[in-house]
């Protein structure tokens, strides 16, 4: 008998590896069996029972034919377990021609019927909440006002008073009642977006009041002068496409898309499923080859509450249009998402609290991209907290804030990405950022990041210029190896460094904007003390830039060394500026003499091209240029209407720029030296030009600008210039700055 029992011993183990594969298709019956490709069940449903019934396990497998779709959501799948070696997976299956299956968060939406304003309705039944609406495959827009075509400056509301729960503006004129029930999204800071529900809306003739269901966090209240739109009501629908869903009647809304269109002859899909798949505490999952479409919340999540999953596998999935997240994950580790594709989620595509994660070989797209509907912190391809992790090989284009981003991280290794395109609706982020502590033994290694850009946009006007660097390394990080990366063309800097103690090293820099190629920031309790820049190649590319290094302190009122400089290259052809500080508002700067003679940069050299002459900018598609509205335009005899601080300025007739005569400035300071002419007036998107003639009898560093009168003065983002006149030389500078705001200026 012993042999028999060992055969028996042995069969057992091989069904345990081989475990039971259950068949869906579009075209299956749910009083199927499942369990063959003849007779497969059809619904997501219909899997919650099998499962309800004969809970998965090691082996098993959930495969979905290819080219068909499933609608609905496996809800609260809580101990699913399977094995090392014999993972439960839910992948595909069918004819690889076809694409993959889509697991779809959307019910059709039939039923419709035209309204007598001309808007068409259909009831949503069973469901409280839409938060997508699909026409033919494509996504439509909410309804919102003011609307998102408006032209730039107009497409938020202004506030006029604010408290914890409550906003009054006197831009909407609608009767008592219109706005009940509607979405507000309020602008709070350059990185945050904050929603709330309107309780109540009244109107006495001046001014709208909407009280709000939920009162504003703390530190995120909005104050008079900023900014906010509402949504997803009727009397926001001016648009084709734009659509509302009231939930008490359960009535969905959509503006048709022309005048001779029928839904009837469309399909129309409506997102009103939370999830697809909502794990807790489950062990050894693989999804492969299935497209997820369309949730709310997030495509696949797991909880994470109470204790750890682990070994969780996504490889070769597609993940579209889901409101908020891709993948989001709590506390849980070994991690691998592979050669998967993210597209259209509004606030992050993977948000994971993990644990050696390994994020490999993936494309990012078009993240965030719909203002408004971004968490706190949200438009974020790769969001990872947790040690061990691991982010490489992948594309990240098109983001409304950061492109990869890991927070707390111990030992991060992120490696040979491509990051192109973010901070395009949000600000004070980057292509690659970090912040947090226990970020030792982190690597952010030969990745590309280019077009980190502050596109033109509204809702923020408390004065702060977009910021957005190439790669961030942020507050309270600290021993971060930098090494190897090229950062290209960004509004900001390349580098940005704001904490301490990291390695920046054999990097390529190329075209940073207004903090400079490398810049490097102190906060009150917050040290930069540090960081060594070495063996970088820094080519600035315009002379709009501040200089290849831009220290700013709060804390030190001259410059310190706050950083270390060795063995880099630098080249500027359009000038000599090499080092600026910057503290209390006044800045200063070095050229290559002065700052090698400082000792700050020992075994470094610069490039010997340099481009002479007069540097013109055009600024763009600019029909017509206004010159610059001067109290004094001609310089002919005087300096009336020009006012000197810290620095006398006197008239000469003859002068080493001609014999029409000059303006002589004998300054009083090395730093904070200012000839200015205010009591100016600017217009909004209006182009002005500014052009002179300087020499100099020492080496000088100048601004020059349109400065804006926002409460306090400040030059807009693009509207200063930055330059070096080298001793005893002349140089000619033209230069055309667009006003961002109408408001007082002043020639700086």
């Amino acid at each position: 008998m012993r042999p028999i029992i060992v055969l028996l011993l042995l069969l057992g183990i091989s069904a345990s590896v081989q475990g039971v594969t259950y068949y869906f298709a579009q075209n299956g019956l749910d009083s199927n069996a499942c369990n063959t490709t003849d007779a497969p069940c059809q619904t997501i449903d219909r899997l919650g029972a099998v499962v309800s019934s004969k809970p998965l396990k090691g082996g098993d497998s959930v495969l979905f034919r290819r080219g068909d779709a499933f609608r609905g959501q496996m809800k609260s799948l809580n101990w699913v377990q399977g094995a090392q070696g014999q993972p439960i997976t839910f992948a595909a299956y069918g004819d690889a021609s076809q694409p993959q299956p889509i697991i779809s968060g959307t019910t059709l939406v039939s039923g419709w019927s035209k309204n007598g304003n001309g808007l068409w309705s259909a009831k949503i039944t069973n469901f409280t909440d839409v938060e997508n609406l699909f026409v033919d495959g494509v996504k439509m827009g909410w309804g919102r006002t003011p609307d998102i075509t408006n032209p730039p400056g107009t497409r938020y509301l202004n506030i006029t008073a604010s408290n914890s729960n409550m906003l009054q503006t006197d831009q909407i004129k609608d009767p008592s009642g219109t706005w009940n029930g509607a979405i507000v999204r309020v602008r709070i800071y350059l990185w945050s977006v904050t929603t709330r529900v309107v309780q109540s809306h009244t109107f006495d003739g001046t001014t709208a009041t909407f009280t709000l269901t939920q009162s504003f966090e703390q530190g995120y209240q909005p104050a008079p002068g900023w900014k906010f739109f509402l949504e997803n009501k009727l009397a926001a629908l001016t648009q084709p496409g734009e659509w509302a869903f009231d939930a008490p009647s359960s009535s969905l809304t959509l503006y048709p898309l022309s005048s001779a269109w029928d839904p009837i002859q469309h399909t129309i899909e409506a997102a009103v499923y939370q999830l697809a798949f909502d794990f807790v505490i489950s062990d050894y999952i693989t999804f492969s080859d299935l497209h997820f479409r369309g949730q709310i919340e997030a495509a696949v999540k797991w909880d994470g509450s109470g204790a750890t999953s682990h070994d969780i596998q996504f490889l070769g999935c597609t993940f579209t249009d889901q409101e908020q997240s891709g993948i989001e994950m709590g506390s849980s580790s070994n991690i691998v998402i592979a050669n998967c594709s993210f597209t259209g989620m509004q606030n992050t595509a993977i948000n994971i609290q993990a644990n050696s994660v390994s994020v490999v070989g993936n494309s990012f797209t078009s993240i965030g991209m719909v203002q408004g509907h971004q968490n706190k912190g949200g438009g974020v391809a790769v969001g990872l907290t947790g040690d061990n992790n691991v982010i490489c090989y992948n594309q990240v284009t098109n983001i409304s804030y950061n492109g990869i981003v890991f927070t707390n991280s111990h030992s991060a290794q992120v490696y040979n990405n491509f990051v192109s395109g973010c901070t395009l609706t949000m600000s004070d982020g980057g292509g690659i950022y970090t912040y947090g502590s226990d970020s030792i033994g982190s690597n952010v290694q030969n990745n590309i990041v280019a077009n980190i850009r502050s596109l033109p946009w509204d809702g923020f006007t408390r004065g702060d210029a977009p910021i957005s660097n190439g790669i961030y390394i942020d507050n309270y990080c600290s021993g971060i190896t930098i090494s190897g990366n090229t950062v290209v063309d960004v509004d900001g800097a390349n580098f940005f460094a704001n904490s301490g103690n990291h390695k920046w090293t054999n990097n390529l820099l190329v075209g940073g904007g207004a903090e400079g190629e490398i810049g490097v920031e102190e906060m009150p309790g917050n040290s930069v003390v540090g960081n060594v820049y070495s063996n970088n190649i820094v080519y600035i590319r315009s002379e709009l830039d501040v200089g290849a290094i831009k220290e700013t302190s709060d804390v030190h009122k001259n410059t310190t060394q706050m950083a270390s400089y060795s063995n880099n290259i630098y080249c500027n052809p359009y000038g000599s500026l090499f080092f600026t500080w910057n503290n209390g508002g006044y800045a200063s700067g070095l050229g290559w003499q002065s700052w090698q003679a400082a000792n700050r940069d020992s075994g470094s050299s610069v490039c010997k091209v340099q481009q002479q002459g007069m540097h013109f900018y055009s600024a763009g598609n600019i029909s017509s240029i206004v010159s610059v509205m001067n109290k004094n335009p001609s310089f002919a005899n005087d300096t009336s209407n020009w006012s000197c601080d810290k620095c006398t300025a006197t008239w000469v007739a003859s002068s080493p720029l001609g014999n029409k005569g000059a303006a002589k400035i004998t300054v009083a300071s090395s730093t904070g030296v200012q000839f200015q002419q205010g009591g100016l007036t600017c217009k909004q998107g209006t182009y002005y030009r500014i052009t002179f003639t300087a020499t100099a009898s020492a080496e000088t560093v100048f601004w020059t600008g349109l400065m804006m009168d926002h409460g306090p003065w400040m030059n807009p983002a693009g509207n200063n210039l930055v330059f070096v006149i080298p001793a005893n030389q002349t140089r000619t500078f033209d230069q055309v700055f667009q006003s961002t705001i109408s408001s007082t200026c002043m020639i700086n």
